[in-house]
């Protein structure tokens, strides 16, 4: 019979990590019916209270670890892991049980190799989470070996999610327990991970292994070796349905297939493996299927007279919901019993703040960026800072004590939405600042936008501009400590700059001779078109001298008609493609020459009609 996939279940579940002991002729009767399938779920655990309520993170049996924080189970059973506070998403690594070896031979049959039970498998994914929800997580635990002690009787398959189906009287290998993790109720319709265990094996030599357990489909038992009429082998389960029972051999019982109802206890247990067949005569028996999304089929037995070979248990089938992001499946990996691992990072807020929201044009800015670890017990975040001017990145700065800072000059006039970008650390999810912090660029006071006349002259500490429309007649000076910004505008006379605190000119017509000298901050005066800061080239009428500025410089897309020197300029910019002096792809009508840039004069794309010497050469 096929198992529809979507079931409706309801059933209570026993606690895995509490022992059943049954009468022997309720377990007969319970392996006489596993071939029917139930609809049934495991019960949910009791209410568990929230990390904020105090409920330890990894549960009662699960150890922390801080770096990265890591939450191991290693013991067989259900527990729960509490997300905490500020986590989003956990990576969760699951592993199945280990099929039980056969004992490979049953007293007074003559010795041979035990045959191995199948390997556990492997499931791990990436689960989206919400702080305070709980989730179960169960491990499987291994298939108890096979006896070869004439007689025994059969052995329990692993405890799990689902379990493992029980060893045959007569040698064979208990089937491992599946490993899962469920989320809501803790029904069967909540798993979202499973990883499934290996068959036991078979018992009557080397080639009855247990099939591997895990990945999309578990893998079948081993058979053969054995006189014809030994065991047949159980099958491995798949995504849709458990693994295959199998039929009566010459002697011995049938493997019973993978179902609903936990071989052992009788009680509801969806993903449980098959009980092996037993030996006749007390001879050699069959494996038992491991548990898993789907369980897989007990092989058959074998038995006395004769020395008819059992047959190894089919393994279990692994799982991952569509929920569950980078997911992995992988078949036949875990020895012994199975483990999970419960992996996060503890979220963390991130705010900026400006030591001014409204600095003059030219006036050095220090961003400062605070992240705070949303669990204070998880200490202070470390890593870097990556601060921002929209979409452009300004600079990035390492954290120490849950702070970083930078300090910005050259900022140009105008509004800036100033953000924070946290890199995360082993501890730590990365995040950003909710909003922006605005800071506006301005001058100490109104542009001229209308014609003057008269030498214009910034002095130390003063922010003035000429905007669009403006056209100033007559020199203009500016002071050391002072600060200029031309956009759009006409300037009549010469322009000359002594220890500025920055200049800059975007599209405007300068008639005159044009000095820029030992700058402290930012010289713009046109930026290429690849340019982040948009700034299109000027019209200067006269020659342009550039020297000694160590703030750094863009000298780009502009036509001159004069002479050029460019000399002894440093430093760089407000933004990383600002980091070394440019001079880019200008016309320029007249000498060009550069010496003693440092690092060297980016110079691309410029046409000059006339002599090039030194670094433009």
């Amino acid at each position: 019979m096929r198992r529809r996939r979507h079931l409706t279940r309801k059933a209570t579940s026993i606690p895995l990590n509490r022992r059943i002991t049954m009468p022997r002729g309720r377990l007969a009767a319970i392996a006489g019916a596993a071939g029917v399938l139930a609809v049934a779920v495991a019960v949910p655990l009791p209410a568990v209270a929230d990390a904020a309520g105090g409920t330890a993170t990894c549960g009662a049996t699960g150890v922390l670890t801080t770096s990265p924080p890591t939450c191991a189970y290693t013991t067989a059973g259900t527990d729960t892991f509490t997300v905490p506070a500020g986590v989003t998403s956990v990576r969760i690594d699951l592993f199945g049980g280990e099929g039980g070896s056969a004992a490979g031979f049953v007293a007074p049959n003559p010795p041979n190799t035990g045959a191995a039970g199948g390997l556990g498998g492997e499931t791990s994914g990436t689960l989206a989470v919400s702080p305070g929800q709980v989730l179960q997580l169960t491990v499987g635990a291994a298939g108890v070996p096979g006896t070869s002690r004439h007689g025994e009787f059969a052995r329990r398959g692993g405890i799990g999610h689902g379990a493992g189906g029980g060893g045959a009287h007569g040698g064979g290998g208990a089937g491992g327990g599946g490993s899962d993790v469920r989320v809501g109720a803790f029904g069967a319709g909540d798993r979202v991970l499973v990883a499934g265990a290996g068959g036991g094996a078979g018992n009557g030599g080397p080639l009855l292994h247990g099939g591997n357990g895990g990945g999309l489909a578990g893998e079948d038992g081993g058979q053969g070796g054995g006189p014809a009429g030994s065991g047949v082998a159980g099958g491995g389960a798949t995504q849709t349905a458990p693994g295959t029972g199998s039929p009566n051999s010459a002697r011995g019982g049938p493997g019973i297939p993978g179902g609903d109802i936990d071989p052992w206890t009788g009680e509801p247990n969806p993903g449980s493996g098959g009980p092996g067949g037993n030996g006749a005569g007390g001879g050699n028996g069959g494996g038992g299927g491991g548990g898993g999304y789907y369980g897989g089929g007990g092989g058959s037995g074998g038995g006395d007279p004769g020395n008819f070979s059992g047959a190894g248990g089919g393994g279990g089938s692994g799982f991952a919901a569509p929920t569950v992001t980078d997911a992995a499946l992988v078949g036949g990996v875990n020895h012994g019993d199975g483990r999970a691992t419960v992996s996060f990072r503890y979220g963390a807020s991130v705010a900026v703040a400006a030591s001014t929201t409204t600095p003059l044009f030219g006036q050095t800015v220090t961003l400062t960026a605070s992240v705070t670890g949303a669990d204070p017990a998880a200490g202070t975040p470390g890593g870097t800072v990556t601060f921002l001017d929209g979409s452009t990145t300004l600079a990035t700065a390492s954290l120490a004590g849950g702070q970083a800072g930078v300090s910005v000059n050259g900022l140009q006039p105008g509004a800036h939405a100033i953000t924070a970008s946290y890199s995360g650390d082993p501890a730590f999810a990365p995040g950003t600042t909710a909003g922006s912090t605005d800071v506006t660029v301005g001058f100490s006071q109104p542009c001229v936008t209308t014609t003057r006349t008269g030498p214009l002259t910034v002095a130390a500490g003063q922010a003035l501009c000429v905007g669009p429309g403006g056209r100033q007649v007559g020199p203009v000076t500016v002071r050391s400590g002072g600060a200029l910004a031309l956009t759009g505008a006409e300037v009549t006379g010469p322009v000359s700059a002594e220890g500025a605190l920055a200049l800059t000119a975007c599209r405007s017509t300068i008639t005159g001779p044009v000095t820029v000298h030992a700058a402290g901050g930012y010289v713009l005066l046109g930026a290429d078109a690849a340019d982040v800061t948009p700034c299109a080239g000027n019209t200067l009428r006269g020659p342009l001298t550039v020297d000694a500025n160590t703030g750094g410089l863009e000298a780009s897309a502009n036509t001159i008609t004069g002479p050029v020197r460019i000399t002894g300029n440093s430093g760089s910019g407000p933004l990383p493609d600002d980091a070394v002096p440019e001079f880019r792809d200008n016309r320029v009508t007249g000498p060009l020459s550069c010496t003693g840039n440092q690092p060297s004069l980016v110079q691309t794309g410029n046409v000059v009609i006339g002599p090039r010497s030194g670094q433009c050469a």
